[in-house]
């Protein structure tokens, strides 16, 4: 029999794990050195029996699995969650170097797609919605354009337990913010969790003041100022002594699966299915074992019911290497029922009570930073400060082309803004929270796009719109003037060793004497409401040149409209 066995593993026909299969290369060594220890290998000979019809009775349960083999590979596989029109599987691969961490990291967020052929191979789901430390996702909402993640940094870049969102930007997912959930306390390094489609109830899996034993599955819910409650233990009937892990809330909001080592079962952990009862959320059916065929003696996680489709979705490590792989199973008649359900949540019954604050008006601002001179994306560090919130963004680390990303913020809050990027001029700006774009559409959906002067000799740079009587130096538009001048002023304040050169231009109609030192009356203009507005005059020469550098046609009415303008120049 071992020779049969050590012939089969050497054919790659029996998988065992690393450590099996090194005792076992090991008792065929023994077992060439004689007689003298017989009684040895008469124990390792049982040993071996005992490993090979445990491997045979997990062979055998494994046949009603259905293995996701474009998707799995030999790191370790768990979670899926599909999007609401079942097209992409999302779950967690760890031990991969492309990983945030690398091999050591504890599960980055990879993704595939669905084909005409089955599922794509899988591909990692980018820097923007991963980090070094656990990720993993919560779920969808319902039309899919928002996703909730295990796990978060904060402003200064530190890895907070918790839950965040994010949400589908043209290509891609915008930068997580954290989600408020009131006095979440995490003792655990494991979160999991479950969202439903209406994003108004949560459920996780974590260890906090009021535990059992190890993690618990908890209740949250959101209230209408977008905040949620202070999640509750949801009792005795879920909860045991040992680890609850993994919930999925179903559709109709009263089916949970969640995985469990604390109900006994098949192995490791089993996945259970529970009915609630009533508006408590703490009282529940008898948690029943999916069975054999779902669960074995390895570990089984994260049993996921898409809304379209033949198979529910889950990961067990069933084949004995101690890493999860995707599997689906077929659905029966009752969770075929709940693909169809339309969620609508009933009014939880919650048994805190907390106080109501009247909704608050927030707008999702798309932004981006570019370059002054041409409009394209910039990789630099931006900083907001709104409210009592910090939120920092690096665009480098943003998967999209166009550097794009989105901030929910109340209406109306004054937001500061402080960007730095190699090779420009220090950003700083102050605006109020707006649905429309600050400086100009940059497409049909509003973008506010922050424009960074390159810190460079000669780079020259045009000030729109500042314009003047006709004939004479003074400003046609004061509220035009300051607005546009505003951005200039600011980045001198905010680089106190810039130096410029502000040049006046004209159109060639008139006396070319006239003409220029009309645009030096102009530039000189400028230059006073710099230094009115603090800005030393020492650190601006002024030069006209009327209209010697045409940049238009003179012969046409938007030719003479270009040629009329002001420009700075940086000299130092």
């Amino acid at each position: 029999m071992l020779k049969n066995v050590i012939q089969r593993l050497q054919q790659g026909s029996l998988k065992l794990n690393p450590y099996l299969r090194s005792e076992i290369f090991s008792i065929s060594y023994v077992e060439r050195k004689g007689n003298a220890i017989i009684a040895l290998k008469t124990t390792l000979y049982t040993i071996l029996l005992v490993l090979f019809c445990n491997q045979v009775m997990l062979l055998g349960q494994s046949q009603s699995h259905i293995k996701m083999d474009s998707i799995n590979s030999s790191f370790d596989e768990q979670n899926p969650v599909l999007t609401p029109d079942g097209k992409r599987m999302y779950f967690v691969r760890s031990g991969h170097p492309r990983n945030e961490g690398g091999v050591i990291d504890r599960g980055d967020i990879w993704y595939s797609d669905k084909t005409e052929t089955g599922w794509s191979v899988a591909k990692h789901g980018g820097s923007t919605i991963n980090h070094t430390g656990l990720n993993g996702i919560v779920g969808f909402s319902a039309d899919g354009e928002r996703i909730y993640l295990l796990n978060y940094k904060d402003a200064l870049g530190n890895l907070q337990k918790g839950i965040a969102m994010a949400e589908w930007v043209k290509d891609h997912w915008s930068v997580p913010q954290p989600v408020d959930i009131r006095y979440f306390e995490n003792f655990s390094e494991y979160i999991s969790g479950s969202i439903s489609p209406d994003e108004k109830v949560m459920i996780l899996s974590y260890k906090s003041y009021d535990t059992y034993g190890n993690e618990d599955l908890y209740v949250t819910f959101k209230e209408s100022n977008g905040s949620w409650t202070p999640p509750e233990n949801m009792g005795v009937d879920l909860n045991t002594l040992g680890e609850e892990w993994a919930p999925y809330l179903a559709p109709d909001l009263k089916t949970l699966y969640f995985s469990s080592n604390g109900f006994g079962g098949q192995g490791g952990r089993d996945i259970f299915v529970s009915q609630r009862k009533d508006g408590t959320w703490k009282d529940w059916t008898d948690p029943v074992n999916l069975g054999s065929e779902v669960n074995t003696a390895g570990m089984e996680l994260g049993y996921n019911i898409p809304k379209l489709g033949e198979l529910a979705y889950f990961s067990s490590t069933q084949n004995s290497e101690g890493f999860g792989d995707i599997f689906g199973f077929p659905l029966n008649k009752t969770e075929k029922v709940l693909q169809e359900i339309v969620s609508k949540t009933e009014a939880p019954i919650s048994q805190v009570t907390t106080p109501m604050t009247p909704d608050k008006p927030v707008v999702v601002m798309t932004m981006q930073v570019l370059d002054i001179r041409n409009d394209k994306p910039v990789s630099g560090l931006v900083k907001l400060n709104f409210g009592e919130k910090e939120v920092e963004v690096n665009t480098a680390d943003l998967d999209s082309p166009d550097k794009k990303f989105l901030v929910t913020i109340e209406e109306g809050l004054e937001v500061n803004v402080e960007i730095e990027a190699d090779g420009f001029l220090k950003y700083k700006e102050t605006f109020v929270a707006s649905a429309k774009p600050l400086q100009g559409d940059i497409e049909a959906k509003a973008v506010e796009g922050f424009r960074l002067t390159p810190r460079e000799v000669g780079t020259k740079i045009q000030i729109p719109n500042v314009l003047f009587n006709e004939g004479t130096s003074s400003f046609a538009d004061a509220k035009t003037t300051e607005i546009q001048l505003s951005v200039l002023i600011e980045l001198m304040k905010n680089n106190p060793d810039l130096e410029i050169r502000l040049e006046g231009h004209t159109d060639n109609r008139g006396n070319p004497k006239l003409l220029k030192e009309l645009s030096l009356d102009r530039v000189n203009a400028v230059k006073d409401y710099l230094v009115e507005k603090g800005i030393s005059g020492k650190r601006i020469e002024t030069v006209g040149f009327g209209g010697e550098k045409p940049v238009g046609q003179n012969s046409t009415d938007s030719g003479r409209e270009k040629n009329r303008r002001v420009e700075f120049i940086i000299i130092k």
